[in-house]
C-alpha cells in the first residue's frame, strides 16, 4: 500500500466523502468541514506530489457523482488544486551548501521556505474568495440583495421580529451591510486557517509516522517575499474601491493580514524566548488575540516591520546560548 497512486485514491475518497457529507447541514457534518483538506495533505506531504494530484482528481470526480459537475468543480478549486500546489512547493528542493540539523541528504538540500508557503496560501485565500463573489452576483446591488435575502432566511429569521434585541431594523442596516462587505475576509481567513491547521497536522502525522518527505523548517527566520507586503498595501487600498473590487479586495486584504499576524506571532516568540516568563507573556498574547481584535493587528504590524527594523536578529544577535526548543 505504498503506491502514490493508491494513496492518492484513498485520500480523494476519503477527503470527497467528507466534502460531500457537509451537505446535510448537521452539525457533526460541519465539523467534519475543518478536515476535508488532511487527506490530501497527508497524502502528498508523504507520498509525494503524484500522490496529492491522484487525490485531486479522484476528489473531484467521486463529488462530481455524488453530489453535482458544479460541486466538482467547487472542490476542484477549492481544495483539490490548492492542496496539490502546495504539496508540490512544499516538498521543492535543490542542492545547498547548509550544515546542521539536519543529516544525510536533507542536510545537502535547500528546501522551498515555509513562509513562501504561507504566502502563497494567503494568495490562494484571496483568490478563493474572490471566486465566491460572482455566485451572489456580478455587481454590488445583486450582489448585496442575494446576500440580504440569505440573512433573512437563515440567521434573522431565526430571531424575534427579524432582529436581535433592543435594535430596530433601521439600526440593523449599518451591521447587515458590514457583514456583507466583510464576507469575503472572512471566507478567506477561515479557508486559510482551514489550509494551513490541515498542513501543519498532516506533516505532524507524516513526521511521526517516518513518512514526512522533507525535514521539519525552522521558522525561527521565517520570511515573506517582498512582493507581499506591497499586494497587502493594494488589497488595503483596494478596499476603499466602490463597487465590485472594493469586495473582492476585502478578502486578499483579509488573507495578507492573518498571515502577518502569523509571522508577528513568530517575531514574538523569538523575542520571549529568553524571558523567564515566556509562558505567561505567550499566553497572554494569545488570549489577547483571541478576546480583542486590535491585538491582532499590533501583531501584524510587528510583522510587517520585522524585516525593516530586524527585531529578530536583534534578538537572537544579544544572545549567546541558543533559544529553547519547547516552545
Amino acid at each position: 500500500m505504498n503506491s502514490p497512486f493508491l494513496i492518492g485514491i484513498g485520500a480523494g475518497l476519503v477527503s470527497a466523502v467528507l466534502f460531500a457529507s457537509t451537505m446535510t447541514g448537521s452539525a457533526l457534518a460541519m465539523m467534519l468541514f475543518y478536515i476535508t483538506a488532511l487527506p490530501g495533505f497527508l497524502a502528498g506531504l508523504g507520498w509525494g506530489t503524484t500522490a496529492a494530484i491522484t487525490a485531486a482528481v479522484t476528489g473531484t470526480a467521486l463529488t462530481a457523482v455524488l453530489l453535482a459537475p458544479l460541486a466538482g468543480l467547487g472542490y476542484f478549486l477549492t481544495l483539490g488544486l490548492p492542496i496539490a500546489i502546495l504539496c508540490h512547493l512544499a516538498l521543492l528542493a535543490r542542492p545547498g551548501n547548509k550544515t546542521g540539523g539536519d543529516s544525510g541528504q536533507a542536510a545537502a538540500m535547500e528546501w522551498y521556505p515555509p513562509g513562501r508557503i504561507i504566502a502563497w496560501t494567503a494568495l490562494m485565500a484571496g483568490g478563493v474568495a474572490a471566486l465566491s463573489v460572482p455566485l451572489f452576483g456580478m455587481d454590488v446591488e445583486t450582489y448585496r440583495a442575494n446576500l440580504q435575502q440569505i440573512l433573512d432566511k437563515t440567521f434573522l429569521n431565526q430571531l424575534p421580529g427579524g432582529t436581535p434585541p433592543g435594535m430596530s431594523k433601521e439600526q440593523m442596516g449599518p451591521v447587515i451591510e458590514l457583514l456583507i462587505r466583510a464576507l469575503p475576509a472572512a471566507s478567506a481567513i477561515v479557508w486559510l486557517a482551514i489550509m494551513l491547521l490541515n498542513m501543519w497536522t498532516a506533516a505532524k502525522i507524516a513526521a511521526a509516522s517516518g513518512r514526512l518527505i522533507r525535514p521539519w523548517p525552522d521558522l525561527t527566520m521565517m520570511s515573506y517575499p517582498g512582493p507581499l507586503a506591497l499586494g497587502f498595501v493594494a488589497a488595503l487600498l483596494g478596499t476603499f474601491t466602490p463597487g465590485i473590487l472594493g469586495i473582492v479586495a476585502t478578502g486578499f486584504a483579509g488573507a495578507f493580514l492573518v498571515a502577518y499576524v502569523l509571522l508577528g506571532l513568530v517575531v514574538l516568540h523569538v523575542m520571549a524566548r529568553q524571558s523567564p516568563f515566556r509562558h505567561i507573556i505567550i499566553g497572554t498574547l494569545y488570549l489577547g488575540i483571541f478576546l480583542f481584535g486590535w491585538v491582532a493587528l499590533v501583531v501584524a504590524m510587528i510583522g510587517i516591520g520585522d524585516p525593516i527594523f530586524k527585531l529578530r536578529e536583534r534578538t537572537l544577535g544579544k544572545n549567546t546560548n541558543p533559544p529553547p526548543d519547547n516552545d
